[in-house]
């Protein structure tokens, strides 16, 4: 509790200059909102995979997806960072791009090939911008959704469209039942963790004054259900707290990563174990194991678990904890949370090369 003093609020709202906390605290509402949006369909002319487009916070949308239904989806699913598609996508692909910015230039470019070049069914997510207007320019449907102040707060409306979109297509059964266990879990969950809950009653704020005690760049690690939140973590400390940090899996850590854990202290690290309440037996063991380990090596692994119902709840409600643990331990190192100039500075250096290619 070394540095419980610094996350009150008054320390918070000093810091927070653009006022990210707020948009945090608007989840639950935002959701709300991002529920109702009813997406512009394409026609379902026998889709046989999927190909969700898009990247840093649009991308995780595509994640939480995958995470989700990776054992229910009965054809393919992949999510695409890169500017290419891959060589497999034809006129019974669907492809979803999005960015809530609408400035991605790597969606903006892969949705261009998928509709032109592969003649694929495509879809697009934006808040508006330029893959709105390409949208437009090729007949590609487009639903619009709304801009919280950074992309990556806006996560909900690029997640909640895509779900009823593939919903709609008759690709997934409803998700009404968990889209009711997630929304009550923010409701929960936001009363517990905002800024004005005090330290000792705000396990968000514990968890970041843990990660700057140990004073290591964390290591996350999760099993596949938990991709999803382990990547947005890892990403929601480099951009919000800006730090370094590395998301890695099980079981395949168990054949190569944990060769490298040792009282060296150049391999020193702040071990963060992300556990599903509903994980599988094997999880479950490895993860044990894996914690008996670090122990010897004098090296107490932090562990947070899961809540909720079902798989959506518990990855949303996962993701909305260990962003909020972001924005908490960027305060701690009295870093306003919102600011990313190295972005900033490679989309403009990026617009100077792609100004001509729409």
């Amino acid at each position: 509790m070394k540095y419980k003093n610094e996350l009150d609020v008054s320390n918070i709202k000093r810091i927070d200059k653009s006022g990210l906390f707020k948009q945090y605290e608007n989840w639950p509402e935002y959701a709300k909102k991002a529920i109702n949006i009813v997406p512009n369909l394409p026609t379902n002319n026998g889709i046989d995979k999927i190909i969700f487009i898009g990247m840093g916070g649009s991308a995780t949308s595509g994640d939480i997806i995958q995470s989700w239904l990776r054992e229910d989806l009965q054809i393919p699913f992949e999510v695409l960072k890169d500017y290419q598609l891959p060589g497999y996508v034809n006129k019974s692909t669907l492809v979803i791009g999005a960015s809530i910015s609408g400035e991605t230039r790597e969606t903006i470019s892969a949705c261009i090939e998928a509709k032109i070049k592969k003649n694929a069914i495509v879809a697009t997510i934006s808040a508006g911008g330029t893959l709105e207007e390409i949208s437009k320019k090729y007949n590609i449907p487009h639903t619009k959704v709304q801009l919280a102040l950074m992309p990556r707060a806006s996560l909900l409306y690029a997640l909640l469209p895509a779900v009823n979109l593939l919903a709609n297509l008759k690709l997934i059964k409803s998700p009404k039942n968990e889209f009711k266990d997630m929304m009550n879990l923010l409701e929960i969950k936001s009363k517990k963790i905002n800024k004005e809950i005090e330290y000792e009653k705000n396990i968000a704020k514990q968890i970041a004054n843990d990660i700057l005690e140990l004073d290591n760049p964390p290591t996350i690690y999760s099993g596949q259900t938990l991709y999803a939140p382990g990547y947005r973590f890892k990403a929601s400390l480099n951009e919000n707290s800006k730090i370094r940090a590395q998301h890695i899996l099980l079981p395949e850590l168990c054949h190569n990563e944990i060769q490298s854990w040792g009282k060296n202290p150049d391999n020193k690290i702040t071990s963060i174990f992300l556990r599903d309440d509903n994980e599988s037996p094997e999880q479950k063991e490895r993860f044990e194991s894996l914690s008996q380990l670090l122990i010897k090596m004098d090296i107490t692994p932090l562990e947070i678990f899961t809540e909720g119902k079902t798989k959506l709840g518990r990855i949303i409600n996962m993701i909305y904890l260990l962003d909020y643990v972001s924005l908490y331990l960027a305060i701690l190192k009295n870093i306003d949370p919102t600011p990313t100039p190295n972005i900033d500075e490679i989309k403009k250096l990026l617009k100077k090369r792609f100004s001509n290619i729409y």
